[in-house]
């Protein structure tokens, strides 16, 4: 099996941490069998589950608990093994356990696969019943009647081994139990009894019919009776002789046609009381001995009427008939002939074929009321329509008419959402009972709106908003925002109040906490106010510097700068410190035109009332002739 090779829904890979399921291997009319790992004992073994489909019909799982109970009691080297037995536990996907059973892993055929390929000489024939006599003589010494006996549930293996399977009808031959239901008739028919049939109780000895069934099959390439029909081939197994095997097959030798004809005798005490019994007597005659039925009484040995005495042996004149010139057998006597004895069985003869044709009429009319009412079991039922009732409802009302449920959930836009959308097979449609019904649940609209509330809320909440409504969490990215807090909603993408479908990813959009600070320069306070106001970014505050800046460039009362600078961001809520242009002083006139630029500049920083004395720069003992005075430092004129 491939790792990756699915398994069904509800069905795990591992089993009761032991039996690790690898591949399936085959299907049959109520359960899946899986090739599996036994890990405690390293070694392959075969896991058969009961399907999901049957697992809600109480007899179908009696069925399945009854084989496993049945097999787990017998130990045959033809009769394939249970190990193990258990339930799988309710899944999401599956509501019902299922039960298991873990069983012999056999390699090989089955034998009806075996009789479609090619034509079986009699000694194969014969060694594969011995095979299947003795795991039916083993079912049989432990009271187990096997009840289905036929060449799909008898494996052959690529040895040559015989192995009996699938005793999923099998019962306990016990004074409590009978083998059929109340109106129903348990086997295959082209291999069940004439008392299957009728649907009486069963025992061994109906196995034995069934297996003689089956090597007629083996020699001639088909079963004694075929029809149209179950029907008929009832018919047939009641009231019906079927032609020998060597009548059907050219090829078969006539010795078998006593044994197959005692194998098949229509009632139970006229055939063979064993399975060994039957395998014996077909080994007897495929070494050329003949079958015979034991006689109650020895043949007797008589004289000849006619022949020719000698008169003069001794003791014939006491012996010999007296001389009479009639026929011998036209000799008329004198002495009454007894006839009471014949006259009493022609009549026992007579009231036993009455009987018969009783019983015959008995069995057929049972066989007619089983199949009519097995019919009306099965006649097809429409499909009720469960549209727009809630799960419970519709299932309940899908159970009453005899159906089983398989819940799945769809989007529907017309339906609400929990109540049931639709069935598969629609409502109206005749099907089967006990048939399998999907009820399809609606799980609403399948588009979703975004929440347009998401704005200003956590990323949690958001997040829960948007599970609530159906929908994923996609990408989360940040963006700037005056208003909205630190890692709170902005915005989605898809924008809130969008339709998307269900499932769809949403991809939120938070805020940073940042704000991109505005370009204030060349705005007086009242225009930054405004321009704060238009944009949204009431929360900054402005703040004038004690320090203004003496430029041309700016007209006085503007912001020459700001701190922080822009472009750039802020925090929420920040301060913005600005400077304020200041107009640059008026220039004073020259007093003298012959003043030197630093007499000229020491006179523009001194005040009116200073003294040339106060001012060491104009003292003409301090420059040096023909040299100009010293620039004056900054703030030195104050």
């Amino acid at each position: 099996m491939s790792e990756v090779e699915a398994l069904p829904p509800g069905l795990p890979r591992m089993i009761s941490d032991r039996y690790e399921i690898e591949s399936l291997i085959g299907r049959g009319g109520m359960a899946d069998v899986y090739l599996a790992l036994d890990h405690v004992l390293s070694r392959k073994v075969a896991v058969k589950v009961l399907r999901p489909d049957t697992a809600s019909n109480p007899m179908v799982v009696n069925r399945f608990r009854r084989e496993a109970k049945a097999v787990a009691a017998l130990s045959h080297p033809n009769i394939v093994a249970v190990y193990d037995t258990g339930e799988l536990p309710a899944t999401d996907q599956q509501r019902e356990r299922l039960p298991f059973m873990v069983m012999e892993y056999v390699t090989g055929k089955t034998l009806k696969q075996v009789i479609s390929q090619d034509r079986i000489d009699a000694q194969f024939a014969v060694s594969l019943i011995r095979g299947v006599s003795e795991a039916l003589d083993h079912s049989h010494a432990n009271n187990v009647v096997h009840r289905d006996v036929k060449p799909a549930n008898v494996m052959v293996t690529d040895s040559g081994h015989v192995k009996l399977m699938d005793f999923g009808i099998a019962r306990a031959t016990d004074n409590s139990a009978t083998m059929t239901q109340t109106a129903a008739v348990v086997g295959t028919a082209q291999y069940f009894s004439p008392e299957q049939a009728r649907g009486e109780q069963v025992d061994f000895r109906s196995d034995i019919y069934s297996a003689g069934c089956l090597f007629y099959e083996l020699m001639t390439g088909k079963p004694p009776f075929t029809g149209d029909s179950p029907v008929s081939v009832a018919y047939q197994h009641v009231g019906e002789i079927p032609p020998a095997p060597s009548e059907v097959a050219q090829d078969v030798d006539p010795i078998f046609d006593p044994v197959v004809a005692k194998v098949l005798s229509k009632e139970r005490d006229d055939r063979f009381q064993s399975a060994g019994a039957f395998a014996q007597a077909l080994e007897n005659a495929l070494n050329g001995i003949e079958f015979h039925e034991d006689q109650s009484t020895p043949a007797t040995y008589t004289l000849p009427i006619y022949g020719t005495h000698d008169s003069t042996e001794p003791g014939f004149a006491a012996q010999a008939a007296p001389m009479t010139t009639e026929h011998p057998v036209f000799t008329t006597h004198d002495e009454p002939v007894e006839t009471t004895r014949h006259r009493s069985n022609r009549g026992l003869i007579v009231l036993l074929s009455l009987i018969a044709v009783v019983a015959v009429a008995i069995a057929s009319f049972l066989v007619i009321r089983s199949i009519q009412a097995d019919a009306e079991k099965r006649a097809p039922l429409a499909v009720p329509d469960v549209k727009n009732l809630s799960e419970d409802d519709a299932s309940s009302l899908l159970r009453d008419a005899t159906f089983n449920v398989r819940v799945e959930r769809e989007f529907n836009e017309d339906v609400d959402e929990n109540k049931a959308a639709r069935t598969d097979p629609a409502s109206g449609t005749e099907v089967a009972k006990e048939s399998t019904v999907t009820l399809y649940i609606s799980e609403g609209s399948e588009q979703r709106v975004i929440p347009e509330d998401l704005t200003n809320q956590s990323e949690a909440a958001a997040r829960d908003a948007l599970r609530q409504a159906g929908l994923e969490v996609g990408k989360v990215t940040r963006e700037d925002s005056a208003t909205i807090p630190t890692d709170w909603v902005i915005g989605t993408s898809p924008d809130l109040g969008s339709k998307v479908k269900a499932g769809s990813e949403v991809d939120l959009i938070l805020s940073t906490g940042k704000v991109e600070v505005p370009d204030l320069t060349g705005k007086t306070p009242d225009e930054a106010e405004e321009i704060l106001k238009d944009q949204g970014l009431e929360k900054l505050s402005l703040s004038a510097s004690t320090d203004t800046e003496v430029t041309d460039e700016f007209a006085p009362g503007t912001i020459v700068s700001q701190t922080p600078s822009a472009p750039g961001t802020m925090e929420q809520g920040g301060t913005i410190t600005y400077v304020l242009a200041e107009a640059p002083a008026e220039p004073t006139p020259s007093e003298t035109p012959s003043e030197t630029p630093s007499e000229s500049e020491s006179s523009d920083d001194s005040t009116a009332s200073e003294s040339p004395s106060e001012t060491p720069s104009q003292t003409p003992s301090k420059t040096p002739r023909g040299e100009l005075p010293p620039p004056a430092k900054p703030g030195e004129g104050n």
